[in-house]
């Protein structure tokens, strides 16, 4: 699940200064999460996307991200050093794998893989109350869509977030650079990626975009959730 909210950080994040935004959307993936409206808050500071199920914090200053699962009244802390150590672990481990297990993991770490890429297709909607236009997205592991409007400015949040973004390694630094290519400020979103051991979708729909600072309540763990704590870096367990 965490593996889809990065992704999500990514789809959002592909993009350069304005007020703080809040932006609702529509969210599905194929990796468990249920489907439904979540609320994204973008700052100088953070990233915080809220779901009635999870809610995650990216904190652009400490450069950790925390995962809070709702229902479990419970939460994790994950620091990028410690996901760029979860990456050199998994490459370490690739030659120790199995031909197939290599094929599929080494995407997600291979710093050489193929790059991806972004094209206008020339279609046009209006999403959200804005003008869009359609890229499509092909490449290595990725396919799929994203569509822009440059009728809003792209929050700072965004491109603190890229800089941050490049100590990631493999397809998702591919995916990360062909967005952020695209002209403007996502609204919708279709990725699929057939990467790592249990390849997977996400989509995102923008409805509806608004400035506003985010709640404070929002910028942190609910009272009274525990906290988890991950398991060392390492190779999947087989």
């Amino acid at each position: 699940m965490r593996v889809a909210c990065i992704v999500g950080g990514i789809l959002l994040a592909s993009l350069a200064h304005a007020s703080d935004l809040i932006i609702r959307q529509k969210s599905a993936n194929s990796l468990g999460a249920p489907a439904g409206d979540e609320t994204v808050y973008l700052n100088d500071h953070a990233i915080v996307t809220d779901s009635a199920a999870m809610r995650t914090i990216v904190d652009l200053d400490k450069q950790t991200i925390t995962s809070v699962d709702k229902p479990n009244r419970s939460y994790t802390v994950l620091s990028l050093d410690e996901l760029r150590a979860q990456m050199d672990a998994l490459r370490a481990a690739l030659d120790k794998m199995p031909p197939e297990a290599r094929k599929q993991l080494g995407a997600l770490v291979d710093d050489d893989a193929t790059p991806v890429s972004i094209t206008p297709t020339g279609k046009t909607d209006t999403i959200a109350g804005y003008p869009a236009k359609e890229y499509a997205i092909s490449g290595g592991a990725y396919s799929g869509s994203v569509w822009t409007t440059e009728a809003i400015a792209k929050p700072a949040a965004f491109e603190r977030w890229k800089e941050l973004d490049k100590s990631r390694g493999g397809a998702a630094r591919q995916l990360g650079e062909a967005m952020s290519k695209a002209k403007g400020f996502p609204l919708r979103t279709r990725i699929e990626s057939r990467s790592g051991p249990r390849p997977f979708s996400i989509s995102n729909d923008v409805v509806e975009v608004k400035e506003g600072a985010t709640p404070a309540e929002m910028a942190k763990v609910p009272d009274g959730f525990r906290k988890q704590t991950l398991p060392p870096p390492g190779p999947p367990p087989r």
